[in-house]
């Protein structure tokens, strides 16, 4: 009896140290390898697909998670108001949709609580929103980057399509909207470059 309850005993430590082994550290923050599991689970129930478990798209999960640790940060320094269930509900609308059968079942079979998915769509939008604020503002679309994606556009357009597009006027909104999340992603993308020097990252286990 002594030597079972040992074993069970050693059993519950080696599954809790598989379970916290750590992947990555971002200064004094850990990554542990079990949210890097969550978190491939998590995008496969959202995007309808099964989850990718190698170990080359669990490194590129890592590196999601340390963009956004660095991003959280910075959203919780300047205080930026958390998104509530309401404004995630268009996001669990679109998941629910990919589940005709319900959305439970997909839950058990990937292992995923409905708690961690409303807070990971919770955070999406929380990101998104702080992405907008935090580098839109410094956005300007000038007419030569309008005129330049313009043309890539209307050759892409006339590729599947006979005669001429539309006209540059007609197609501005779209055109700017393109533009601005383009440049919204360069200036995401510096800025993290920039943060990611400032701190130390170092990785662990298989994500060396």
């Amino acid at each position: 009896m002594a030597r079972a309850l040992l074993i069970l005993v050693l059993g519950i430590v080696l599954r809790a140290a598989i379970v916290d082994r750590i992947a990555a550290t971002v200064g004094r923050e850990v990554i542990p390898d079990s949210l890097v599991w969550e978190q491939i689970r998590l995008a496969a129930l959202m995007e309808g697909a099964e989850p990718d478990l190698s170990l080359e798209n669990r490194r590129k999960m890592l590196e999601r998670l340390i963009e956004q640790t660095l991003i959280r940060r910075e959203v919780e320094f300047t205080r930026f108001p958390p998104a509530q269930d309401a404004d995630a509900a268009p996001l669990l609308d679109q998941v629910k949709s990919r589940y005709p059968g319900g959305l439970a079942d997909a839950l058990e079979c990937r292992g995923v609580s409905e708690q961690t998915l409303a807070a990971q769509l919770r955070w999406q939008v929380t990101m998104l929103r702080f992405i907008e604020y935090r580098f839109q503002p410094a956005i300007q679309v000038s007419d030569s980057q309008l005129r330049r994606e313009y043309r890539r556009q209307a050759a892409a357009w006339r590729e599947h399509n006979s005669g001429e597009p539309p006209p540059l006027d007609d197609m501005r909104p779209q055109l700017e909207k393109i533009l601005r999340q383009q440049l919204t992603d360069s200036a995401l993308d510096r800025w993290l470059g920039e943060v990611r020097t400032q701190n130390t990252i170092l990785y662990r286990g298989d994500y060396r």
